[in-house]
């Protein structure tokens, strides 16, 4: 008998969850099988809402193929190659967290892995004060802690061999890499849900207004099919009808050329869906 955990019914629905939030289905499946472990360590008769664990699951993105400036350390210049990123990726899964590469805190990465040009990280932080911190925007960069085997002339240096050792979220410091980011996971849950609001509505008053468009269509071809025609005679009451090249560029601004997987299903079939009426339009489908 399959038993749900936390708010999911079971695991399936556990990895569908966290790839609508954005994860590829093995970075899901690894994440939803360490809580699915965690929770039933916790208690076998558990029944709280996963809310509250939720709350203490953060994410980002750690490091990207940048050069980075180091005016107190050495090498002061580094540059990470996307190669070795990628390499090194899996490395981050069970290293700590700490503040400020000092201070240790009670958390760990879950999972790490090289994809849309960054290093994304998810990990659980069980500290509600830093929590609140990264809430409010007091800590929004992080800094990756690691070993190098050799280091490579590369318009600086550029560390190889990397295997990670940590990742400090930073509050009175800045980063090497300016572009990392740490967001409590309920916040990025709740910008999807407003983007993915955003676009159903823009696509509901679309899909009206082209209903509109075709019951006028067809009112208009009854009623010129139930007339006598005169050849010479131009169509009336078309004056106010929008043209079809007008609908098509129309559609064409309002669809996206790619969904991005974090969207989730509802929007990508949509899109799909307005893909296939331009198509028809145009006569191609």
């Amino acid at each position: 008998m399959v038993m749900p955990f936390g708010k999911w019914r079971d695991f399936e629905d556990c990895v569908r969850d966290f790839m609508g939030r954005g994860l590829d289905e093995d970075s899901a499946k690894r994440l939803c099988g360490y809580l699915q472990a965690k929770l039933g360590e916790e208690s076998s008769t558990w029944t709280g809402s996963i809310e509250h664990r939720e709350g203490k699951i953060i994410g980002g993105e750690a490091l990207h193929p940048v050069e980075t400036v180091h005016p107190n350390e050495w090498p002061r210049i580094r540059v990470y190659l996307e190669d070795e990123l990628k390499r090194a990726a899996g490395t981050l899964v069970g290293k700590p967290l700490s503040l400020d590469h000092i201070y240790p805190l009670k958390g760990r990465v879950l999972e790490a892995s090289y994809r849309d040009g960054a290093l994304k990280y998810v990990a659980e932080l069980d500290d509600e004060k830093v929590l609140e911190w990264i809430r409010k925007g007091v800590i929004k960069k992080c800094s990756v802690e690691y070993e190098w085997r050799s280091l490579e002339k590369v318009n600086g240096v550029a560390p190889k061999g990397i295997t990670f050792t940590g990742l400090a979220l930073l509050k009175d410091f800045e980063p090497g890499d300016p572009w990392t980011t740490v967001e409590v996971w309920e916040m990025v849950g709740s910008i999807l849900e407003e983007k993915i609001k955003a676009l159903e509505e823009e696509n509901s008053s679309l899909r009206r207004r082209i209903k509109a468009l075709e019951e006028a269509r067809d009112e208009s071809v009854k009623r010129l099919g139930e007339a006598v025609i005169d050849p010479e005679a131009k169509p009336r009451g078309l004056e106010n009808y929008v043209p079809k090249d007008e609908i098509i560029r129309e559609l064409r601004r309002a669809v996206f050329e790619r969904v991005p997987r974090s969207w989730g299903y509802g929007p990508y079939l949509q899109n799909r869906r307005v893909k296939a009426l331009i198509r028809r339009l145009e006569g191609k489908g």
